[in-house]
């Protein structure tokens, strides 16, 4: 999981660094608005912590599930149906990070 947030002007998707599992840990850590820098037209801008959104990291699955794929074929060679079951492996993690993204994006802080 990553966090992202929209800059104002040029309307792209920037990362956003500290990334934590919760919106209310990253209240704890940051408050209710960040200042943050869009990397692209350079504009800084305050944003609540509502407009930060978390989205599932594909980069990570992809590698997740080459390595696995190397594996399983080493690990079928070897032990049969036991090697197969090492491609699951991908598919749970990007379940995981599917549910992690949900809970982050339906928990919202009230604004005062």
């Amino acid at each position: 999981m990553k966090l992202e947030f929209t800059c104002s002007q040029c309307k792209i998707q920037n990362k956003f660094v500290p990334v934590v599992s919760t919106r209310g840990q990253l209240q704890m850590q940051v408050g209710d608005e960040v200042e943050v820098e869009c990397k692209y037209c350079n504009r800084k801008d305050k944003k609540h912590i509502n407009r930060i959104d978390a989205v599932v990291d594909n980069k990570k699955i992809l590698i997740v599930f080459i390595i696995s794929i190397v594996i399983s074929v080493v690990l079928f060679f070897m032990f049969g149906l036991i090697g197969s079951l090492v491609i699951s492996l991908p598919i749970l993690m990007w379940i995981q990070e599917g549910k992690s993204t949900s809970d982050f994006n339906s928990y919202k802080i009230r604004r005062k």
